[in-house]
């Protein structure tokens, strides 16, 4: 048994702080009496183990170091191979990982061809989604990530919307949630034309047009909008432009949080010397420019904590981090808005 004595716990709902208490807990929490000399110095504050929805694995010493500002969930969009994550998620020291392992993209990509990504990874067409598909659940993905260029922004190779539908219908038949990477605007249509559950980044070279909100909000879509990374990569290439560019990326988040759009906390945390993001700390820089895109405190705190748990099918003692959650995107007609 442990015990934390004179900690004051916060409400996730209100964000309100509480009196005094202490906790006693060995596995779960056991007891909650008010503290025993609540005049004492305050030993700290207790909420939920906050989840970051969007990380990158690579060693294991940066995710050591994420448990002290309070992570306890790391997903995992996009590390290789299966056995590096199977390995990881077997050690206690870290926070517990959720992962989709190797994303979907085109064959030629930047994943596989710049980031060294298994060519199985490489989707050729609707007839090879189910191929994919199967070596991911055989790897132990627990959702699928996609890669999802703009054709109209970039000569990057690209998956078509038949594949990308494949991949999204063929993961919900698995009851698999799906996760898009989405960088500009018409990546977000595009998710959306395919049903994809959550779109991950927010787009910083150009402002949402309100039918694409409109239409995340009549879908149910989620989305993560990976401040902390936008904020890294406009100050890695823009250089005078990047306070501009980052300023419209707010600009697109405070837009989808006021037509009421599902916002969750994720920050793509890497060791990439290109743009690299800390593990852990992130989190709490991720939650303040949240709050400064419109976001009360107490929905910056949701949004890494019941609102992502939730979001990814991760509430609940007993809840199996494989099924889609009720309502996702997927479930809903793809022709909405």
């Amino acid at each position: 048994m442990t015990t934390l004595r004179n900690v004051h716990i916060i409400d996730v709902d209100t964000a309100a702080i509480g009196d005094a208490v202490d906790i006693d807990f060995a596995d779960t929490i056991t007891t909650i009496p008010p503290a025993e000399d609540p005049s004492a110095e305050s030993n700290g504050f207790v909420l939920p183990g906050l989840i970051d929805t969007h990380v990158h694995l690579k060693s294991r010493e940066p995710l050591v170091g994420a448990l002290r500002p309070g992570l306890t969930t790391l997903v995992d969009l996009g590390t290789h191979p299966d056995s590096f994550v199977d390995d990881l998620r077997s050690n206690r020291g870290i926070p517990g990982i959720v992962s989709a392992g190797s994303a979907a993209s085109a064959p030629g990509s930047s994943q596989i061809e710049v980031m060294g990504f298994p060519v199985e990874s490489g989707v050729t067409g609707p007839d090879d989604a189910g191929r994919f598909l199967d070596w991911r659940e055989a790897g132990g993905a627990d959702l699928i990530k996609i890669i999802i260029e703009d054709p109209d922004a970039t000569e990057v190779p690209a998956l078509d919307i038949p594949t990308l539908r494949a991949l999204v219908d063929g993961a919900h038949d698995r009851e698999l949630l799906t996760v898009a990477h989405a960088v500009t605007p018409g990546a977000f249509d595009r998710g959306l034309e395919a049903g994809v559950d959550v779109l991950t980044h927010v787009p910083f070279g150009a402002r949402l047009s309100e039918a694409t909100i409109s239409r995340i909000v009549e879908t149910g879509t989620i989305v993560s909008p990976t401040l902390v990374m936008m904020r890294a990569i406009a100050d890695a290439r823009l250089g005078e432009n990047a306070d501009s560019a980052f300023a419209l990326a707010l600009s697109n988040v405070r837009a989808l949080h006021a037509a009421g759009v599902r916002i969750i906390a994720g920050t793509d945390a890497n060791e990439t010397p290109f743009a690299p993001v800390p593990h852990g700390a992130s989190l709490h820089d991720e939650l303040g420019y949240l709050i400064d895109a419109g976001m009360t405190a107490a929905e910056a705190v949701r949004s890494a904590t019941s609102g992502a748990a939730d979001a990814l099918g991760l509430s609940g003692p007993g809840a199996d981090r494989r099924r889609r959650p009720c309502g996702s995107a997927g479930h809903r007609d793809r022709s909405a808005g």
